[in-house]
């Protein structure tokens, strides 16, 4: 059904280029078609026919910053990004490049709008569009249909906050550098492997918690935060677990009075920019309460900031490990003085 819906699709468009004097096999012109070979591939939205090396990629949310950083052909992407998440700067530049799509005001919680001008990305002509949207922002703000009219669009969003690998592995395969993904995965792995050696009885007897603010969240509140959520994923790999949680609530919304409940960390993780500055202006109000300035992990020296979590790369991740593991070296130091 999804392949029929695509034909028909296609269809339209080759009629639309007609009437404007244009013809699908124009080399410019974009579509299936002008990519020559293509090759079955399945995404959230369905089964469909892409070109085997796309030309011409609209990337949107979190689709672009591995497509940016396995140097996929994109000329156009949603706005939303900080651009040092990124962190590759070739990736950044292109970023900076390449055609800024319409988004409206309507925000999802990455890579822009889903108040998407339809009529703007059939104008770039592209042969392939990947969407990094979250599956329900997809489902329920996006007209699949009018994408697919003007190219093969897949659906490639995650779920869940970890999910950011198999999102940044499906996109660079539709966009023909699973190779490129995959070597940079390797690093990563490697790197997480060396440091998670390294730090094993700095960790080991711990009891780990993480909190973030977000503008969103209610006043007087925090978000507490378990394994395999935004700020704990990366740090997972080290063999840092965050207990409190389960596979459906890695995080929660919890009132600043539960700020007891962090009364038995060791060591609690917090997000900030990569400059050091709170990622959330609203953290602040939280670590000025007296909750929070009587937690025996703040007293301790044990809080530590931790730089790109939002991070949807491996070579972000990287960053995120290299980060963590300056948090540890502190924490190290903490137990060698006081022991």
């Amino acid at each position: 059904m999804r392949r029929l819906r695509y034909a028909v699709a296609s269809a339209l468009a080759v009629t639309a280029l007609v009437a404007s004097g244009c013809s699908a096999d124009d080399s410019e012109s974009g579509g299936v078609a002008a990519s020559g070979e293509t090759r079955t591939f399945t995404a959230a939205n369905g089964t469909f026919q892409i070109p085997v090396h796309p030309k011409r990629i609209v990337a949107m949310s979190r689709a672009v910053p591995p497509l940016l950083i396995a140097g996929a052909p994109v000329i156009g992407a949603t706005t939303g990004y900080d651009t040092s998440t990124i962190v590759d700067q070739d990736a950044i530049n292109r970023y900076h490049e390449v055609d800024t799509l319409t988004t409206g005001t309507a925000k999802t919680n990455a890579g822009g709008g889903t108040q998407l001008s339809y009529e703007q990305i059939a104008a770039l002509k592209p042969d392939l569009i990947i969407s990094g949207f979250p599956q329900k922002a997809y489902k329920s703000a996006i007209s699949d249909e009018q994408l697919q009219a003007i190219a093969p669009t897949l659906s490639l969003g995650p779920a869940t906050p970890t999910e950011w690998r198999e999102v940044g592995r499906k996109a660079a395969d539709a966009a023909g550098k699973g190779d490129v993904f995959d070597q940079q995965k390797a690093e990563y792995e490697k790197l997480a492997a060396e440091l998670k050696q390294k730090y094993a009885s700095t960790i080991a007897g711990k009891k780990f918690a993480a909190v973030s603010v977000f503008n969103s969240i209610q006043a007087n509140s925090f978000q507490r935060e378990y394994d395999d959520s935004f700020t704990t994923n990366i740090a997972n790999d080290l063999g840092i677990t965050f207990p409190g949680g389960t596979p459906r609530k890695t995080q929660e919304i919890v009132s600043v009075e539960r700020l007891s409940d962090l009364a038995d960390a060791d060591v609690i993780l917090y997000q900030v920019n990569p400059d050091g500055s709170l990622r959330h202006p609203r953290t602040q109000a939280l670590f000025d309460s007296a909750a929070w300035q009587n937690l025996p992990a703040v007293r301790a020296g044990h809080a530590l900031p931790v730089a790109f979590t939002a991070a949807e790369t491996y070579a972000g991740a990287m960053r995120c490990l290299q980060s963590v593991a300056q948090g540890l070296d502190k924490l190290s130091t903490s137990d060698t003085a006081g022991s």
